[in-house]
């Protein structure tokens, strides 16, 4: 009997030990579990913030082009000719007076000249016989005038030989201005007609910047906007300049609208004809919120930036209206009295508490 009464007691110890231990630990595991959502509550995020304003700022349209001397000269020779020798190449600078071209005056112009000077030295003795003749009184007045007349003609003709150059093998066009030559339009043993073009030669006093403008945009611009033009290659140097005027049509082998922007030689030293330029025209003036470009976001939804306040992270929609160096104008309902995220903000959700980071 003692026997039964100490197995029962012994198993009435396990069991209440067996529910001892499962109750232990099911509290245990309770508060874990109930620190869970607190530990989701305290998630932030760091970020960097900076206060927000209004300023004007400019709205800026890039656009790109080709360096071009300022005035184009077209060379001739006022002679029919031979080419024989070219003496310059293209892309050649040349300086006023500079040889450019060697012609051999063409056989016909010579023969032409030849036969101008024969018929002037027989209008010359003409004259003079009929003047020995009316000094006899052998040749009437009228016969004088006429030989005087012959003369006259003989002479115009010879000087008209002289221009075309007859009197001359060979002849040597100059360079009429300083400047570059920007094309040859025949080449070594041609023959040319009287007038015709030999070079085109670019003064160098003035560039002249042709632009390049997607025809959208092109009701933007208009002739008196400021223009900052820099090389591709280098942006740190740069000129401010004005454009000059802008086209009605479009270029058909661009398909661009062309502003032309003129300068002084002197003012861009570091622009070379032939070379690529980068323009930023200043097409409007806006007084928008002024903020770091970093700090604005796009997704299907637009444009939108964060502002904080009471340490929490709120999204406000905003639309681009301007750009000026390291900042952006933007429209928006912002609160000028909360800062604006800088930095950080590509993490952060609507009601995302935040931390500031140390600067």
């Amino acid at each position: 009997m003692k026997r039964r009464q100490t197995g029962i007691a012994i198993v009435a110890a396990g069991v209440l030990g067996a529910a001892g231990w499962f109750f232990y630990h099911g509290q245990a595991k309770r508060p874990a579990a109930a620190a869970a959502p607190q530990a989701a509550d305290d998630t932030s995020a760091l970020v960097r913030t900076q206060a927000v304003g209004k300023q004007s700022l400019p709205e800026i349209l890039t656009v790109f082009g080709d360096v071009a001397p300022g005035k184009i000269v077209t060379v001739g020779f006022p002679r029919a000719g031979l080419v024989s020798r070219m003496q310059v190449v293209a892309g050649q600078r040349v300086h006023r007076g500079s040889p450019l071209a060697t012609l051999v005056s063409d056989p016909a112009a010579q023969a032409a000249y030849a036969q101008a000077v024969s018929a002037e030295q027989f209008a010359r003795a003409e004259l003079k016989r009929n003047q020995d003749l009316f000094a006899l009184q052998l040749a009437t007045q009228s016969q004088l005038d006429a030989a005087r007349k012959s003369l006259r003609d003989a002479t115009s003709a010879l000087n008209a030989q002289k221009k075309l150059g007859g009197d001359l093998g060979n002849a040597t066009v100059y360079a009429p201005s300083d400047g570059v030559v920007s094309a040859l339009t025949v080449a070594q043993g041609d023959r040319i007609q009287p007038g015709a073009p030999i070079l085109q030669l670019g003064r160098l006093d003035t560039l002249r910047i042709q632009l390049g403008i997607e025809p959208e945009e092109s009701r933007l611009v208009h002739a008196g906007m400021p223009v900052t033009l820099t090389t591709v290659q280098n942006r740190e140097q740069s000129v401010a300049a004005a454009i000059d005027a802008i086209q009605d049509v479009v270029d058909p082998k661009t398909q661009l609208v062309n502003a032309t922007v003129v300068l002084p030689a002197g003012s861009a030293r570091f622009l070379i004809p032939g070379m690529h330029v980068q323009g930023a025209i200043q097409v409007a003036q806006h007084q928008a919120w002024a903020v770091p470009r970093q700090a604005v976001l796009t997704d299907n939804d637009g444009g939108y930036l964060f502002q904080v306040a009471q340490g929490k992270a709120h999204r406000v929609n905003v639309r681009k209206v301007a750009e000026s160096g390291k900042l952006v104008g933007v429209d928006g309902t912002l609160d000028p009295a909360l800062p604006v995220v800088v930095l950080g903000n590509y993490e952060l959700q609507e009601g995302m508490k935040v931390r500031e980071a140390k600067r």
